[in-house]
């Protein structure tokens, strides 16, 4: 059952959360789908057929109130657009109900609810009054919907002349200027130009500014975070985690991503008398120009690694105009050795971004003396790219280089861009995702000559 408004006996119609209106409820919401499989029945006329039943949502339950920004986010394959195809009428679930209050809108795909033989602004007239505007209303949004869309005279034509680019701008378009109180989208900020992508943003910021609410379903962490004060993470049809958006969006990295900001040497076993000697080759060389530590035991060891943000606190997650440091603590135990740290830093498909040397001015030798050391390098804003990040922590003498120790992907991280102020975040007007590793924000000075 899924009435426009609440119940006015329900007894949630008239809770408030911090004064908001509830705009949500949803109550043990399930979907289920008869697929042909391996199973094998037979009916009451002797028949056999394969079949089973595939359960994409499994008793989800929650509640919205007015002004949240709810992301969904998961995999895919979880479940999260057909969540969002019954909040919005298109699916019926197999059990359990919604309850919305207000106007809601949607935009689940590219061109979703448009006829194809009817031109756009056919197109505008038909999806505007199945939400519930008059002929008046939708006559005084008509100029500002298609100037938004930037589709010009083709309003006219059929949209199956359309491009998918066009599609998605009239779709958006039509959504954002319903006025609803909930607009509910789907990954749909994934297509059309930079441009666009920018008026999108800007719209929603307006949208959600005035005590509307919007869920908004993605698998990425970036654009959940940038878009959303909450989370609602979903796995194989079920609700693992509902709570704000860097807690979970960190869980989800941490579990899905084998993200982990520290570092913990294990335990160490005490060799065999006759496995002493060789223990102190620590590690393969990547190149033939890498040495192995010629020596009798280790020379250097990583104890922990940490990474650190802008106050100095433990950190899966760091705003991309904000500084965070990584911290080592490491034991030389051989005298003499030149012995000194070094990063690696990769992106989330292991291409080596860049590396980062020891330069610390208190040791200009490099480490001579055994001890326990604690080093921290500080990586400062406005430098990497949104995404995550994976540092190794290795050991070396520099000339020649020799590897003492190298631990792979011993921390790692995500960054993330919130809502503001796009030019003082090297985005400038760019709203797509930034290529390449890092995104360093360089001070621009230009006068005119002519």
């Amino acid at each position: 059952m899924m009435p426009d408004t609440l119940p006015q006996t329900a007894p949630e119609a008239a809770a408030d959360k911090d004064e908001r209106q509830l705009v949500m409820d949803v109550r043990g919401l399930s979907k289920r789908y008869r697929m042909t499989s391996a199973v094998t029945r037979t009916d009451k006329d002797g028949n056999t057929h394969k079949e089973q039943y595939y359960q994409a949502l499994k008793d989800v339950s929650f509640k919205v109130w007015s002004g949240d920004r709810v992301g969904i986010m998961g995999h895919n394959g979880a479940g999260k657009s057909t969540l969002l195809k019954i909040l919005s009428r298109v699916l019926n679930p197999s059990d359990g109900e919604a309850f919305i209050y207000g106007r809601a809108t949607s935009l689940l795909e590219v061109g979703t609810g448009f006829n194809p033989k009817m031109s756009g602004r056919q197109n505008v007239y038909l999806n505007a009054a199945l939400h519930g505007l008059t002929r008046k209303e939708i006559d005084q949004r008509m100029d500002e919907i298609v100037a938004f869309s930037e589709i010009g005279r083709f309003i006219e034509e059929p949209v199956e002349t359309y491009s998918t680019g066009m599609r998605a701008r009239l779709g958006f378009s039509v959504a954002a200027h319903l006025d609803p109180d909930i607009l509910m989208l789907d990954e749909v900020l994934s297509v059309g130009d930079a441009a666009f992508q920018k008026k999108c943003l800007q719209r929603m910021d307006e949208i959600t500014g005035h005590d509307r609410t919007l869920l908004f379903v993605s698998h990425s962490t970036g654009a959940i975070r940038r878009f959303c004060d909450r989370c609602i993470w979903i796995d194989h049809g079920e609700v693992v985690m509902d709570d704000d958006v860097m807690t979970v969006t960190e869980a989800y990295e941490a579990q899905m991503m084998n993200v982990a900001a520290t570092y913990q040497a294990p335990e160490k076993s005490e060799p065999a008398k006759d496995e002493k000697k060789s223990s102190g080759k620590s590690g393969k060389p990547d190149t033939a120009s890498v040495l192995e530590a010629e020596v009798d035991g280790p020379v250097a060891e990583l104890v922990t690694a940490r990474v650190l943000d802008d106050a100095g606190q433990i950190a899966r997650s760091v705003k991309i105009d904000t500084p965070c440091a990584i911290e080592i603590a490491f034991d030389v135990l051989q005298a003499d050795m030149r012995v000194e740290p070094a990063l690696h830093v990769k992106n989330e498909i292991g291409d080596l971004m860049f590396v980062v040397a020891f330069t610390d001015g208190d040791y200009p030798g490099a480490i001579n003396k055994p001890g326990r050391y604690k080093s921290r390098a500080r990586i400062p804003a406005n430098l990497l790219n949104e995404g995550l990040h994976y540092v190794s922590v290795v050991m070396v003498t520099a000339d020649p280089l020799t590897r003492h120790q190298s631990v792979d992907n011993a921390v790692s991280f995500s960054v993330y861009e919130p809502q503001g102020d796009d030019l003082a975040r090297a985005r400038g007007r760019y709203s797509r995702n930034f290529p390449g590793g890092l995104r360093p924000r360089l001070d621009w000075s230009t006068e005119r000559e002519s």
